[in-house]
């Protein structure tokens, strides 16, 4: 049966809890037993701020849970209370506000514009729109802090007049009643929001930071609004000029960004030299503007500049000390614009080496092998000239005399420290050690070095490894290449037998199976002696053969 609403008066119950009253409402309806009481509910459990800027402060909670609030201070008239009731419509300062459902009660916002501070009732409202339940709440309004005047002061930083990004400027004020901060806001001189504070109180002085707008002169205010000490609110904004004064520095300022341009170009050194050495002079290529003064020095005193505070297109500097350097700046530059003060500052290195340069020689290994015969390949090997400075131009190096190997291609290559050149090596090369012959490396003021600091020597020794064929019933064949170290001497296996051949000392008698050994070292050719008498005599159609046979590294 469906429930009927009857048109009765409410009876109202009150409640107290601690200070807080809420009234409870009571309805009659008809159901399917009769006549029913319905009991309905209303609370405010919150108070919000609706503006940015605006606070509510100060609040007090019935209970524990802080879900029924009684009282709070808000900053503004504007406030939000977020209400909850068993019924969707409730009453608040003469309007009426419908809640959403949520889960099983109705909960949502009720925004109000207040009279001024005071009592705040809540009242449900039931199907008939009758009022029910109350709630009750104390709001005192403290309005924020009016801004009375606000301007800049004490003057420009130093003989400047204008401002630019990053400089700051005083600024002062008064107000209506007591405040802790000001708000700067993005306009005017500040390019960003600025939070200064100070003592509490009506009058501030306190120093704000300057943004960048521009690099084209413009006068312009500054906007703030004051905070206050107690809820935290912010009143309305005032500009510096908001009464139309146009006072520089006061009213106004001047902000400019434009900065003054320093770079240095290229440098030009002596004849066909990248560096300075003794007292030779380079000249610098020098981009200036907008200043109105410069000023060059050296930071490590290499280099003394000549006409150090003269703008010029061209800079010339000498050098006065320092051994090798191409790393760290030892020419800089500084240009002043005086308006605003600012800096532009431009550093670069001028060569110097007025040291020879120290050269090492590396190998990839102790010793190089050697290739070509017995159907091998020359072995190339990548030789390095590391010199511990740049070099002008790209090094040069022989090999040592006779057959110590040969270099590949026109020159060295690389750089500008580190220059590499294949040098091949031939089984017909001469074991043994070499030197190194006619360095030549010229740092990059034209100082010429021709000593070699470390690995003045290398060593041509070892072989890559070969297959070498037995003709028909012979224990020997040649291996066109000499062996240097006879220790170092490996094979593979004999294919007749497929066993590993196993060396034996020079001179060993055969018969020994799957033995081998060499006539002599340092002859060439080598006779490789197969020792393994009854598989020689087996080989009768000269098919045996000794793999992989090299000499190590």
């Amino acid at each position: 049966m469906a429930t009927v609403i009857v048109k009765r008066p409410a009876r109202t119950f009150t409640i107290r809890r601690g200070s807080k009253v809420i009234q409870l409402s009571t309805i009659q309806v008809r159901g399917a037993s009769g006549l029913e009481d319905r009991t309905g509910f209303v609370r405010v459990v919150d108070i919000l701020p609706i503006n940015p800027g605006d606070s509510v402060s100060n609040k007090v909670f019935e209970d524990a849970a802080s879900t029924l609030i009684q009282s709070a201070t808000s900053s503004s008239v504007d406030v939000r209370l977020v209400v909850e009731c068993s019924y969707p419509k409730v009453n608040a300062e003469g309007s009426t506000f419908e809640l959403p459902l949520v889960g099983s009660i109705y909960r949502g916002n009720i925004d109000l514009a207040l009279a001024g501070s005071g009592d705040v009732v809540v009242e449900s409202l039931d199907p008939d729109n009758e009022a029910g339940a109350k709630d009750t709440v104390a709001i005192e309004v403290d309005l924020p802090p009016v801004l009375l005047t606000l301007s800049f002061s004490g003057g420009y930083p130093g003989s400047q007049t204008e401002l630019k990004a990053g400089d700051t400027f005083q600024i002062s004020g008064t107000t209506d009643k007591e405040a802790d901060a000001i708000e700067v806001q993005d306009f005017g001189a500040s390019d960003s929001v600025q939070l200064l504070t100070f003592p509490a109180g009506t009058s501030f002085n306190v120093t704000m930071t300057i943004g960048d707008r521009g690099d084209v002169v413009q006068s312009l205010p500054a906007r703030a609004l004051a905070r206050s000490s107690t809820t935290g609110g912010f009143g309305p904004a005032r500009d510096s000029n908001q009464d139309g004064g146009t006072t520089d520095g006061v009213d106004l300022v001047q902000l400019n960004n434009l900065r003054p341009t320093l770079s240095f170009g290229s440098v030009s050194y002596p004849l066909s030299q990248q560096a300075l050495k003794g007292s030779e002079q380079a000249t610098v290529i020098v981009t200036t503007a907008n200043l109105d003064s410069v000023s060059y020095d050296s930071p490590n005193a290499e280099l003394s500049i000549t006409n150090p505070t003269l703008d010029e297109g061209v800079k010339t500097v000498e050098r006065i000390a320092g051994g090798y350097n191409v790393a760290t700046n030892n020419l800089r530059g500084e240009a002043v614009r005086a308006a605003n003060d600012a800096h532009t500052i431009d550093e670069a290195v001028v060569n110097i080496a007025n040291l020879a340069a120290d050269v090492s020689v590396l190998t990839p290994a102790a010793r190089l092998r050697s290739g070509g015969n017995d159907g091998t390949v020359a072995q190339d090997h990548t030789i390095t000239i590391a010199a511990n400075q740049q070099l002008l131009t790209a090094p040069s190096l022989d090999p040592g005399t006779g057959a110590a190997g040969t270099f590949q291609g026109t020159g060295f290559a690389g750089g500008p420290e580190n220059w590499t050149r294949a040098l091949r090596v031939h089984d017909d090369d001469d074991k043994g050690s070499k030197t190194w012959q006619n360095l030549s490396a010229t740092n990059l003021a034209g100082i010429e070095t021709t000593a070699i600091t470390s690995g003045g020597s290398y060593e041509l020794g070892g072989f890559v490894a070969r297959t070498l064929t037995f003709a028909a019933f012979s224990d020997n064949t040649p291996m066109a290449v000499k062996v240097a170290d006879f220790g170092k001497l490996t094979a593979g296996i004999f294919t007749a037998t497929n066993q590993p051949a196993l060396k034996q000392a020079i001179g060993t008698p055969a018969p020994v199976t799957n033995g081998f050994t060499i006539d002599a070292v340092g002859v060439s050719p080598t006779s490789v002696i197969w020792l393994d008498t009854p598989a020689v005599n087996s080989n009768s159609g000269g098919t045996a053969q000794i793999t992989d046979v090299e000499e190590g590294i």
